[in-house]
């Protein structure tokens, strides 16, 4: 009796498990899906204010040499003005003009009226500059004054974006570190992710075509075209609609935990989105691997401008120091280093893309390495020492120019 007493407890909490387990599991894929999304928009918010300040320090430098500039031409005009002054004060007390003596016919005391008019004028115009230059000059020196301000709140800003980007990644680690183990929370997080995508794509169709409508100039009752016949098709930004790389293989998606998961992208280094649609081009494939191995937090930064007059031209990953980061594909990894990368690899696919992978605490396996090999760590070198330990990375199809790599790594990690 006691034996089934016993039994019968076992078989309710079996069953009262099992599906508390599909509840759990949804329920611990959206806590994972809402702390990369909250890690993601921190990356976000921390990339664009180091933009905004690179900005703001590259317009300051040239409202700088402006000022520089105008001063110079203040200098010249006030000896010239000074000159014309001490002439005209030394010639005041006379009542007639020796340059006038000797000439006797009408037609040349005409010609030396018209020559001093024309050095009244010219001196007048030197009078005329000076004081244009020097108004300019005081509205030059009170916007480098605001661009000072803007630059210490930007500075500011900064440094609590730079905090709360570490923050959002360390909470996502924690968030990840025994959930992803479970493959019932892999599979929802799969599904997860793939609704909050096609989510994210129906809006932003939704504002592409509230623009396109707003931007349409209105047509005239009772005519068939629009005024002048000049009809413009809305652009999208070259955008492409992404759909394909988002979706999830019916097993779920495999590679790491975190930032090392893998979906289904385009093939052979080709861009899985449609043409003109939404969501970017996908230039990965089913067996492309996510460039780091853990929790991360990246942002959409590409063309964000940069010191120098630079444009961004890859996909910043945050992540803990020491991160391992892998190869993507199978290839060839060679380490370089330069002044803004710090400690880089140049990465040749297999797939015949070139990947470009910067600022490595240092590098692991080089040479011939297959996908997920580890051949770096995540780090600050080159021009990230001022920022957060994060991965540069870039993608080159064909080993040319660089693309947007960001709809690639939103896709696969």
């Amino acid at each position: 009796m006691m034996g089934l007493t016993l039994l019968l407890p076992l078989v309710t909490v079996g069953t009262s498990h099992a599906d508390d387990g599909s509840d759990a599991a949804k329920q611990a894929a959206k806590e994972i899906a809402d702390a990369r999304d909250s890690a993601n928009l921190a990356a976000d918010q921390l990339f664009e204010a180091e933009s905004h300040l690179d900005t703001l320090q590259v317009r300051q430098a040239e409202l700088v040499g402006q000022v520089a500039a105008i001063q110079q031409r203040i200098d010249k005009l006030r000896v010239i003005v000074e000159n014309v002054a001490i002439n005209r004060f030394t010639r005041s007390g006379t009542n007639s003009l020796p340059l006038l003596t000797g000439f006797r016919s009408a037609g040349e005391q005409s010609q030396v009226s018209v020559l001093i008019d024309v050095a009244n004028e010219t001196s007048a115009e030197d009078f005329d500059q000076l004081e244009a230059f020097t108004a300019d000059l005081a509205v030059k020196q009170q916007q480098v004054v605001d661009e000072q301000v803007q630059t210490e709140a930007a500075k500011a800003t900064l440094q609590q974006r730079r905090t709360d980007a570490t923050a959002e990644v360390a909470h996502l680690k924690v968030v990840e570190a025994d959930r992803l183990k479970n493959e019932a929370v892999k599979q929802a997080l799969a599904v997860e992710e793939a609704e909050r995508h096609r989510q994210q794509v129906a809006q932003q169709k939704a504002d592409l075509l509230a623009a396109a409508q707003a931007s349409e100039p209105s047509i005239p009752k009772n005519s068939s075209s629009r005024p002048g016949g000049d009809e413009t098709a809305p652009t999208d930004g070259g955008a492409s609609d992404g759909d394909v790389g988002s979706q999830v293989a019916p097993n779920g998606p495999t590679g790491g935990t975190g930032g090392g998961q893998t979906g289904v992208g385009g093939i052979g280094g080709r861009p899985s989105g449609l043409p003109g649609g939404i969501g970017g081009d996908d230039y990965g494939s089913p067996t492309w691997v996510c460039p780091v191995q853990g929790a991360v937090g990246f942002g959409d930064t590409w063309g964000a401008p940069r010191s120098g007059g630079r444009l961004h031209k890859g996909v910043d990953m945050i992540g803990e120091r020491g991160l391992p980061v892998v190869a993507v594909v199978d290839g060839f990894a060679q380490q370089k280093v330069n002044e803004l990368g710090g400690n880089t690899i140049s990465f040749t696919g297999s797939d015949g893309n070139r990947y470009y992978y910067a600022h490595l605490d240092g590098w692991a396996l080089l040479g011939e390495v297959k996908a997920g090999d580890v051949i770096g760590y995540v780090g600050q070198t080159g021009n990230a020492q001022s920022s957060v330990p994060h991965l540069h990375f870039e993608i080159h199809p064909g080993g040319g120019e660089a693309v947007d790599p960001y709809p690639t790594v939103r896709a696969h990690c």
